[in-house]
């Protein structure tokens, strides 16, 4: 029996087996693709030129792949994301720099397309004090600017298709800090300025769960997912200890959570790389229903392993390896790749197949061809 797109992903995201693996591109800020990437696969498919259109991290780094080409992959999801605000929108300083409404400073790279943050409005404080924060003037979360025209658009998509719509929501607490703070800077706080760690967490937690609360009181009951990003790691090991990442910064990701959670029924999607496995079980504590992206060649994030000891309690979106794999295998080798995935993180439901992060320049158009075709064709033998 075939299933519609939303329905393959909401059977799947309960932990149920459906007629295939539900696939994605292009449905959250971690799974779309670079532009020199994109256009070598419209050629490689005999698609004319598109105009591109930038993901949310914008200035080039990645696209949203076009109706046709999600149509030709049968991708089971569509995402939206939060729109700007016109209260404090971002403000050019100089041909290669802006700062952005939180009062943190981009800048592009001589070197990669995309802009880089590089300076903080708190990375200079040696002795930060929680009355440093009082100054600011802090984003306005609530804001009904950022989701001007979102409920038209998901009704009209929800008439028209049916595809799994995913709401996609800025970066949450840590991430956020560690621009306003600094990377190293906020590490630091985290052992020797706690009172200044909690309160900009604080801070923030504010207006991030003030942006959740406008949108999922608008399209809440339209979605099928709500997502948002968070690093709590690197290749190695995961950003802190699992003892101080409870009493530093869960609390946090506990509050926005609930915050989601009481606005939608959707499931609740986290965005982390890295090596997460032994902070896995605080996640899942806090809320936390889905996993993206599964960085599976990261310390510790064996997928058989993953799917073993949490697949009871968490599904898992991504996998297909994109620093090894995706760039420099042949279509076969990719091709295996995939169908490893849909045994080992696929078995019994709980898994939506996408790429580690986002599909990088030098991925060739057939290793892209060749990770959907697999899947889809895994799909058809299985019927």
């Amino acid at each position: 029996m075939s299933l519609g797109h939303r329905e393959r992903v909401i059977r799947a995201l309960n932990h149920q087996e459906t007629d295939r693996v539900p696939v994605d591109l292009g449905g959250g800020p971690a799974t779309m693709i670079h532009p020199d990437a994109y256009e070598a696969l419209l050629r490689h498919l005999g698609f004319p030129e598109e105009e591109l259109v930038e993901g949310p991290a914008g200035e080039g780094q990645i696209v949203v792949p076009s109706e046709r080409v999600l149509q030709r992959f049968d991708i089971d999801v569509r995402g939206f994301q939060l729109g700007g605000t016109r209260g404090a929108p971002n403000v050019k300083t100089g041909p290669t720099s802006y700062v952005d409404e939180w009062g943190v400073t981009w800048e592009k790279s001589a070197h990669t397309a995309p802009y880089i943050n590089v300076h903080g409005p708190f990375q200079d404080l040696d002795e930060p004090d929680v009355k440093d924060l009082e100054p600011v003037r802090w984003p306005v979360g609530d804001d009904p600017d950022r989701i001007r025209g979102m409920r038209e658009a998901m009704e009209h998509l929800r008439r028209t298709t049916d595809y799994a719509i995913v709401l996609n929501l800025p970066n949450s607490t840590f991430a956020l800090s560690q621009r306003l703070r600094g990377f190293s800077e906020l590490f630091e706080d985290l052992l020797l300025n706690q009172a200044f760690a909690t309160a900009l967490q604080e801070r923030v937690t504010d207006v991030i769960c003030g942006m959740a609360t406008v949108a999922l009181r608008d399209v809440g009951d339209l979605i099928d997912g709500v997502s948002f990003a968070d690093d709590m790691g690197i290749q190695t090991q995961s950003y802190m200890s699992r003892s101080l990442y409870r009493s530093m910064v869960k609390p946090h990701h506990a509050r926005f959570v609930a915050t989601l959670r009481a606005l939608t029924r959707a499931r609740i999607i986290m965005h982390s790389d890295g090596a997460i496995h032994e902070l896995l079980p605080d996640l899942i504590d806090v809320g936390v229903e889905v996993i993206n992206p599964v960085q599976v060649n990261a310390e510790g994030m064996d997928p058989e392993r993953l799917k073993r000891e949490f697949g009871a309690d968490l599904c898992f979106w991504g996998g297909v390896d994109t620093q090894k794999v995706l760039p420099y295998g042949s279509p076969a080798d990719v091709a295996d790749e995939v169908r490893r995935r849909l045994t080992d993180l696929g078995r019994g439901g709980g898994y939506v197949l996408a790429s580690v992060h986002n599909i990088q320049a030098e991925v060739p158009p057939e290793n892209v061809v060749a990770m959907f075709d697999t899947a889809l064709a895994a799909g058809a033998r299985a019927g």
